[in-house]
């Protein structure tokens, strides 16, 4: 494995004309990471999958349920650290918050300093490593390239990949062949101190089936080992077949 220094970089999903770039200029400034601010909510997986942050801060105007759908939807994907800045201060819209994903709920306004001090705690907590951190991979006539987020497949076929299938892949075709348990994985992809559960991980593995299998309900590729986890099979006729 190779081992990168790279900044701290934070996304900030923000359509706040006011405390938004603020933000930004704080962090910049008074710590030194790398910072990315997205304007419009719906774009934020999308966002997250594209610059792969250590923590991701929502200050965000927008209906509640649609709200915590975004956090839900980024929380399948991502262990790391989640922290929402907002106005309401009911106990019920915290409760929501957090059972949806979010790290901390942040009451505004909040000084320079808190604010300052919470980014360096939640930083330091990010469990997660990016994936350009990992080498390249080869198992047969397959590929990973970790720093594209991409599996090169027999006959050149490419697929992009999110960050958590890049890391799960990785953890699979580490050992091709061997059946890896599912504590094992929650562990290796969202780290130790993950509270994500084996339905969590069945649905990465679903849609990552959906981009590398010929057939998805018959996976040969990645297989369910009952009673243990999954496996990362070398499959003969792509080692010998005239796709190359």
């Amino acid at each position: 494995m190779a081992h990168l220094e790279l900044s701290p970089k934070v996304l900030i999903i923000s359509n706040q004309h006011t405390t938004g770039p603020l933000w930004v200029m704080s962090l910049e400034h008074m710590l030194h990471v790398k910072v990315v601010i997205e304007p419009d909510p719906y774009k934020t997986l999308a966002r997250w999958a594209g610059e792969i942050p250590d923590l991701v801060l929502f200050d965000v105007n927008l209906a509640l349920d649609r709200l915590l759908e975004l956090v839900r939807n980024l929380r399948a994907e991502t262990s790391i650290p989640i922290l929402m800045f907002t106005g309401v201060q009911a106990e019920d819209f915290w409760v929501q918050a957090y059972q949806a994903g979010v790290d901390e709920c942040v009451v505004k306004p909040i000084g320079s300093s808190l604010f300052l001090a919470k980014i360096r705690v939640w930083l330091r907590r990010s469990g997660t490593f990016p994936a350009e951190t990992l080498d390249p991979l080869r198992v047969g006539n397959c590929q990973l390239i970790p720093v594209e987020r991409m599996l090169v497949m027999e006959a050149g076929k490419k697929v992009h990949l999110t960050n958590l299938e890049v890391r799960l892949l990785y953890c699979l075709m580490s050992q091709p062949g061997r059946a890896i348990s599912i504590d094992n994985l929650l562990k290796r992809v969202w780290g130790s101190n993950c509270e994500s559960d084996s339905t969590v991980l069945k649905n990465i593995i679903y849609r990552l089936r959906q981009k590398v299998e010929a057939n998805p309900a018959e996976p040969r590729l990645v297989e369910t080992v009952a009673g243990v986890g999954y496996r990362f099979n070398v499959i003969p006729e792509a080692l010998s077949g005239s796709g190359g």
